[in-house]
């Protein structure tokens, strides 16, 4: 009954003009209130963009400052690495350790045949005149002492004092010693040693660790850019970038050292896990990429230092592709 009323009280004293008047003041008051919210709303974000904006800007600046000055700092030390003598050492280092390998196994290949020799030219002055003893004398008295010796010598004198009924004894006799001669003094390649992976060890680590060209100054320095790098929470397209700026510095001859440093020296194992380092299955690519390693089967040559200057060309080679694939 009140509330029946009521309506009908405020009914009475309100015409239909007068009540519509009132409920649109109310919905503008409420259109208004829901416009000042969405537009304190709009400026909250519009500053929270801006903010955020101005926030990932001061970080790539701190980012950009801390890497360039790391990077001054190894141009500042960069010549301290003489990288075209510590690749000439490396070079005269395969050559004696092949020079090495090679003088052993003609020490044992003549050791081997020394008996057989012997025997050829004790055959020699037994059926030939007593005019030969001195010479077969003398030149077993030189294949005792080793491949080394003059017999080569002895065996000259032979060949110019024969007489012409004896030449084809003689030349039968000495074949087998003119045979180990030609392989060894004439240097044909019956020898060809192939330097393994415990080899290469070897001759980087005598390298870099007596060398004068080397700088362990630089390679703490090289580190220390590639690891602030690597360690920034930059996506890894930043990443590439900012590696092939320091990258980009480098002469093919350092790049070359470096490849040798991370992985033959013991000292540069850290280096080689910062490029190993995956992040959604991708790698830094500091040698290279997979498109490079496609490129060399299209007869182009590796980017950063050329597949001819490659020291250990095989193994290098092998690295390079487990380095840059993953595997």
């Amino acid at each position: 009954m009140d509330i029946l009323f009521l309506a009908q009280n405020f009914t009475s004293e309100f015409s239909d003009s007068e009540l519509l008047s009132f409920a649109g003041d109310i919905l503008s008051g409420l259109i208004g209130l829901l416009g000042a919210g969405l537009g304190v709303y709009g400026a909250y974000y519009v500053m929270q963009k801006q903010l955020k904006a101005e926030n990932e800007q001061y970080r790539k600046d701190r980012i950009d400052n801390t890497f360039f000055n790391l990077l001054g700092l190894f141009q500042n030390i960069r010549e301290e690495l003489d990288s075209d003598n510590i690749i000439k050492s490396i070079k005269l280092k395969v050559a004696c350790k092949i020079d090495s390998e090679r003088n052993k196994y003609f020490d044992e290949l003549f050791l081997s045949e020394k008996p057989n020799f012997i025997n050829d030219i004790q055959e020699f002055n037994r059926l030939t005149t007593p005019f030969y003893k001195k010479y077969c004398e003398k030149l077993i008295n030189e294949l005792e002492k080793g491949k080394d010796s003059r017999y080569d010598s002895h065996v000259s004198h032979l060949l110019e004092d024969v007489e012409e009924n004896d030449k084809e004894k003689l030349t039968q006799s000495i074949k087998r010693i003119e045979n180990f001669t030609d392989s060894f003094k004439d240097n044909k390649p019956e020898f060809n040693y192939i330097l393994e992976v415990p080899d290469i060890i070897e001759i980087i680590n005598e390298v870099f660790k007596s060398s004068t060209g080397y700088s362990g100054n630089y390679f703490r320095a090289l580190y220390r850019c590639l690891k602030y790098i690597m360690d920034s929470d930059l996506k890894m397209e930043d990443k590439k970038f900012y590696s092939g700026v320091l990258r980009g510095i480098l002469s093919s001859d350092e790049m070359l050292v470096v490849f040798y440093n991370c992985m033959y020296f013991e000292k540069g194992e850290k280096f080689k896990e910062l490029l190993e380092k995956e992040e959604n299955g991708e790698r830094i690519d500091f040698f290279g990429d997979e498109e490079d390693l496609k490129n060399l089967d299209k007869e182009y040559d590796l980017p950063f230092f050329s597949k001819e200057d490659l020291l250990f060309s095989k193994t290098d080679m092998q690295n390079l592709k487990e380095l840059i694939k993953g595997n």
